[in-house]
């Protein structure tokens, strides 16, 4: 290897906690939306906020494992709405009151827990299947 090669070969970085992060929530976003009517879902935005509470719970159980912070919480749930559902930071609304509605809605505190059990059961104990839940939970809502 010439002197010029290693002075200008990219060196890879090593993945960041919140990289690690975003790679399992995107697995994990892509098994629960098996089960979901995603029009239902754009048509009324009470099932939004369930959808979004459920896949907090999976951050915030994330976040833990990772010892990150409540700013990378904050982001990575951020940049979750934003790719899944197209939302930008100005659409959503004030993030931290939508935070704490999930904690304090009984509904949404309902989806927020369900969403951390379903992916610690997914995640841990390789319950693939568990995702699915989530569209379950939405069907049985409607009734």
């Amino acid at each position: 290897m010439g002197i010029f090669s290693r002075l200008f070969t990219a060196r890879q970085r090593k993945p960041t906690a919140v990289d690690e992060i975003n790679a399992i929530l995107g697995r994990f976003t892509t098994a629960t939306i098996m089960g979901v009517d995603r029009e239902d879902i754009g048509r009324y935005p009470p099932k939004q906020y369930q959808v979004m509470a459920f896949h907090f719970g999976a951050i915030e159980y994330l976040a833990e494992q990772f010892g990150l912070d409540e700013t990378q919480t904050l982001g990575i749930f951020v940049a979750f709405i934003n790719k899944y559902f197209n939302m930008p930071i100005n659409e959503t609304g004030s993030i931290s009151e939508r935070l704490q509605g999930f904690h304090d809605n009984a509904d949404q505190r309902r989806y927020l827990n369900a969403g951390r059990e379903v992916f610690r059961r997914w995640h841990e104990q390789n319950e693939r299947r568990a995702p699915l839940e989530l569209g379950e939970m939405l069907k049985a809502g409607e009734a």
